[in-house]
């Protein structure tokens, strides 16, 4: 039974092109969650930070007053003591349009010469570079304090990098956190879809094992998705079966028809002159030979097959065999264990091992033994004699329909060719050697993935 063909290249499957999708969506969607949060905390920093210098601000210009010798002084300091450490650059200045008055301690003491100015945008916050040639972020109000009645302006500032630093440690938790999430999330849909997507395993082992001819169905509930689909193949197997049934039955019926007129032929073949009589053999043996592979393809269409004992095989045909055995005084010895068994049509396993046997009891001179071999990718029958065996040049020339070595021994020269035909049938392959026991070596060989079990 051939296998059927398989491409080159194969689509992804359904599991990868769900995981594939889920990477992608969870990327997608934790990206866009990591942008908007630090977006958010970005907002709520800087809301914070302008609350903040803006309450600073408004403290400032409530404690500045006037002296009697009209300098302008703080009655108190600003309650956070940066504003008082030296380039920390948290600074406030107070001046009249370009005469700074005051300022805080982290800006130095006022020189003889215009000092730089804390030029914070008017208003509102925003980013400007301090006169020690840092970034920062700050704003001013110009007012007319009650002391003067000239209008002041007041501004004040802080770092940009703390900023920066507060929103680099949060975005670092952020990116860590949501990775996390995204691994789990992905992980998780990996599960889930490998836990649905377990019954279509389920569902292509069982085609599987109809395509090798088994018929057990899974004891398991179909989900609602796969269960027409799984209808359909069993009825489809019903409607298979019963065209095998009726194809296997016609050709019996044909051979049947075939078989008595064949050998009519044969007995008038006999009665004709040697050359005119061979002639006539040859085309019926052509006949048979077509016949013969013909059915043996029609058995081994279609599926249905049931694991067949190779063990008992041999048993049943060493009883068939044992009185040509016994006048020929030959021993066979079966090294076959009771569990090798080959899922296929018991008839061919019956015709395929009964050939070979029955080479190799014309050819043997005392001894015949068969074994099984099997491994990943084959399993084996192996039948040796102890016979003349073949030479190399012949093994080949001897499994075409019709060759003899030995015209002087009975038959038609058609086992092993038809053999080589039924194995063919299950993609299986015929090999000849040389056996240990000094004679032929007959190997049988059929794919672990047809069936041997």
């Amino acid at each position: 039974m051939s296998s059927p063909s398989r491409s080159k290249g194969r689509a992804r499957s359904i599991l990868t092109n769900l995981l594939i999708l889920a990477v992608i969506w969870c990327s997608l969607s934790i990206g866009v969650a990591a942008v908007v949060l630090i977006e958010l905390f970005r907002d709520h920093i800087t809301e914070q930070v302008r609350v903040e210098l803006n309450s600073q601000l408004v403290q400032l210009i409530a404690v500045t007053e006037r002296t009697q010798s009209g300098d302008v002084r703080l009655r108190v300091e600003l309650a956070d003591p940066r504003f008082a450490r030296p380039l920390s650059n948290w600074a406030w200045q107070i001046r009249r349009g370009e005469t700074v008055l005051l300022q805080s301690a982290s800006l130095g003491p006022l020189s003889p010469g215009p000092p730089p100015l804390l030029e914070a945008p008017s208003g509102d916050l925003g980013e400007f570079q301090g006169p020690l040639g840092h970034q920062l972020t700050g704003l001013s109000r110009e007012v007319a304090p009650r002391f003067s009645p000239e209008r002041l302006t007041f501004a004040i500032a802080r770092p940009v990098d703390e900023i920066a630093d507060v929103l680099s440690r949060f975005r670092n938790i952020v990116i860590v956190v949501l990775a996390i999430l995204g691994i789990g999330q992905v992980a998780t849909a990996f599960s889930l879809m490998r836990t649905g997507l377990t019954p279509l395993k389920t569902f292509t082992d069982w085609v599987a094992a109809i395509r090798h001819g088994a018929n057990e169905r899974p004891e398991t509930e179909w989900p609602r998705e796969i269960a027409p689909v799984a209808e359909e193949i069993e009825a489809l197997e019903g409607h298979v079966d019963r065209l095998v049934t009726r194809a296997r039955g016609q050709a019996a019926d044909l051979a049947h028809s075939i078989k008595t007129p064949l050998t009519v032929l044969r007995q008038i073949g006999d009665a004709l002159p040697e050359a005119e009589a061979a002639q006539v053999h040859r085309q019926n043996d052509r006949i048979e030979a077509a016949l013969g592979r013909h059915l043996a393809r029609v058995r081994s269409s279609g599926r249905g097959y049931a694991l067949v004992s190779v063990a008992e095989v041999v048993a049943d045909l060493r009883l068939a065999l044992e009185k040509t055995m016994e006048m020929r005084q030959l021993s066979l010895v079966s090294a076959v264990p009771k569990t090798a068994a080959l899922r296929c049509d018991e008839n061919d396993l019956y015709e395929i091992i009964g050939n070979v046997l029955d080479n190799a009891c014309k050819w043997a001179k005392a001894r015949i033994s068969v074994g099984v071999e099997r491994n990943d990718v084959q399993f084996s029958i192996l039948v040796e004699d102890d016979g003349p065996g073949v030479a190399p040049d012949q093994l080949t020339s001897i499994l075409e329909r019709g060759t003899r070595l030995d015209e002087a021994r009975p038959g038609h020269g058609l086992g092993l060719s038809i053999v080589r035909e039924l194995v063919e049938l299950y993609s299986g392959s015929l090999e000849l050697g040389v056996s240990d026991l000094g004679g032929l070596l007959v190997r049988v060989n059929f794919p672990s993935d047809q069936p041997a079990n």
